[in-house]
C-alpha cells in the first residue's frame, strides 16, 4: 500500500502531470475522473464510490469536489514503490493507470499488491478527510488512519483476508500505539492493524471523528 501525500506539489507541475484523455463526471457524486484509457473510467468512479458511501455512513461530508487523474507518472520525489498520491489543497487525485500496476506475483508470506480500484479507494479518502479535519494540520498518522480503514474496510471480502493474513497482527490497542513511525517502516501493517483497531468495540466511526476533531492522533511524531 505505497501511497502518499503529495502535499508540496506545485500546479506548474500538477499541470504537466495532467494527460489528456476522457472526463468522466461519477453519477451521484463530485468527482470528476480524468484519464487517457478510457477503460479505466467506471472501476476509478467505482473506487471513488466505495470511499464516499464508507465514510459518508460514518458521518463525514462527502460532497465536496474531488479530481482523480490517472495518469503514467507520479510527481517527482516520491518512493519508487508509491502508486499513487493526493495533492492538497487542490483537492487532485493521482493514481497510476492499470497497467503501471501490474507487477509480479508477490512471493510467499508478502501482501498482495493494490488494485486500481482499492487505490483510487485510498487516495479519495484522503482528499475527503482533508475537507473534514477540524485541525488545521492534521498529522500523517491521522491521515493514514482513515484512508487505511476505508480502504481495507471496501475490500471485497476474498481480497481483505487475503491481505490482513499478509500482515499478521491483533490490531493497535491504543491511539497511542498509532505513529507515523510505524506507518512509514510498514504502510501495509500500519494499515492492516488500523483497521483491526477500527473494528474493535468502541472505536469505529466514533474513533474516527475524533480523529477528525483533534482529540486523538494529533501530535506529530517525534523523529
Amino acid at each position: 500500500m505505497a501511497v502518499r501525500l503529495c502535499c508540496l506539489v506545485v500546479g506548474a507541475l500538477l499541470a504537466a502531470l495532467a494527460e489528456a484523455g476522457e472526463e468522466y463526471p461519477c453519477p451521484h457524486s463530485a468527482v470528476v475522473i480524468h484519464a487517457a484509457d478510457a477503460a479505466s473510467l467506471p472501476e476509478a468512479c467505482a473506487g471513488a464510490g466505495d470511499a464516499l458511501g464508507f465514510l459518508g455512513a460514518a458521518g463525514l461530508c462527502v460532497g465536496m469536489a474531488i479530481e482523480v487523474h490517472v495518469v503514467h507518472a507520479l510527481p517527482p520525489g516520491l518512493d519508487a514503490e508509491s502508486a499513487g498520491c493526493y495533492v492538497h489543497p487542490q483537492r487532485q487525485v493521482y493514481v497510476l493507470a492499470p497497467a503501471m500496476l501490474e507487477r509480479p506475483p508477490p512471493s510467499a508470506g508478502t501482501a498482495p499488491p493494490l488494485r486500481f480500484r482499492s487505490l483510487v479507494t485510498h487516495e479519495v479518502a484522503h482528499a475527503v478527510a482533508a475537507s473534514n479535519f477540524s485541525v488545521e494540520h492534521p498529522t500523517l498518522k491521522a491521515h493514514e488512519y482513515i484512508a487505511g480503514v476505508t480502504t481495507i474496510a471496501t475490500m471485497p471480502a476474498p481480497a481483505r483476508a487475503r491481505l490482513l493474513a499478509a500482515h499478521p497482527g491483533s490490531g493497535f490497542d491504543s491511539a497511542a500505539q498509532i505513529s507515523a513511525t510505524l506507518f512509514l517502516l510498514a504502510p501495509g501493517w500500519f494499515a492492516a492493524e488500523a483497521y483491526r483497531h477500527y473494528r474493535k468495540p468502541g472505536n469505529g466511526p466514533a474513533f474516527l471523528r475524533r480523529v477528525l476533531a483533534g482529540e486523538v492522533l494529533a501530535e506529530p511524531d517525534e523523529f
